[in-house]
């Protein structure tokens, strides 16, 4: 029974759907126990110690969990890729929002820049599928060593930019057209390659212009309707660890204030050079994942 069961779930259609996207959905090291084995319940002490370290990084830097929530969860509590990915999502969902929030009630960010955030979800949300369907078509190498070269690129130029953190956006045509823009590169790199939002649209955003700590905050107000929609599938496919998710999601929200209270206490001068840091980590870890896949290949 429990085989036929267990065969049952792998081979259902919701189960693969889900594999697809969210098995591409982080920025991991490649190998990182991809197959689908049950998950061993980690001490809570473990889980809420990657809590609080995600949760921190999340609300300073203005990002997900794919980058530090999915390889703390793989390494130090044993879970699979898969398995991580989905579960981290339902951590992101309450720490997203909260840091989101606690950069608007700072004072350092407009409550009118909400909306922003609203439209680049929406060009993540329409992209995110095409992503994982030109998965299956094109070749994911060559693409992703031409993202790890921008990625370079990018952390080179956040390093060197100091933006003024008293420019926000304002409403035009133009305005929305470029966060839609945004939102869908956001989207189509995380179905393609597996990288999370954040770590594009802050840079980019800085870039243009845009005060750090707006960007951080539309990073996190963009995030949370792509991290409801994506705990919706995978808890269907049987993907989420919600006795782990549960306390993890308290203590990255928890945690995530005191991020955001670091990234408005530093100067710009010194958190640019810390996003840049970020950046690259996120390349290596591309890097890494880039050249084990070619390995196996």
């Amino acid at each position: 029974m429990e085989k036929g069961r267990e065969r049952g779930t792998h081979d259902s259609p919701a189960h693969e759907d889900c594999i697809e996207y969210f098995g591409h959905h982080s920025i991991l090291f490649p190998a990182v126990m991809l197959d689908f084995v049950p998950t061993p319940t980690p001490r809570l002490p473990v889980i809420i110690a990657i809590g609080v370290v995600a949760g921190f990084l999340s609300g300073m830097f203005g990002i997900g969990g794919g980058i530090v929530l999915v390889p703390l969860l793989a390494l130090a509590a044993g879970f699979p890729q898969r398995q991580a990915s989905a579960t981290s999502l339902v951590a992101i969902i309450p720490t997203a929002a909260i840091a989101a929030a606690v950069y608007l009630a700072s004072g350092t960010v407009p409550w009118t820049q909400i909306g922003f955030g609203l439209v680049i979800a929406i060009g993540s949300a329409a992209m995110a599928p095409l992503g994982a369907k030109a998965l299956r078509t094109w070749n994911v190498s060559i693409v992703r060593w031409i993202f790890i070269g921008m990625l370079a690129l990018t952390a080179t130029m956040v390093f060197i930019s100091v933006p003024e953190r008293a420019t926000h956006l304002e409403w035009s045509a133009l305005t929305v057209a470029m966060l839609i823009a945004i939102g869908a590169l956001m989207g189509f790199a995380a179905g393609l390659l597996g990288v999370g939002g954040g770590i594009l649209a802050v840079p980019i955003l800085i870039l243009l212009g845009v005060s750090d700590l707006t960007a951080k905050a539309l990073s996190l107000i963009a995030m949370v309707p792509a991290a409801v929609s994506g705990t919706v599938s995978s808890s269907r496919a049987g993907l989420v660890q919600w006795n782990s998710a549960i306390p993890l999601g308290f203590a990255t929200a928890a945690a995530a204030p005191l991020g955001v209270w670091a990234s408005v206490s530093l100067p710009v001068e010194w958190a640019n050079p810390l996003l840049a840091t970020i950046i690259v980590y996120a390349a290596v870890q591309l890097s890494l994942r880039a050249i084990g896949d070619s390995r196996k290949g």
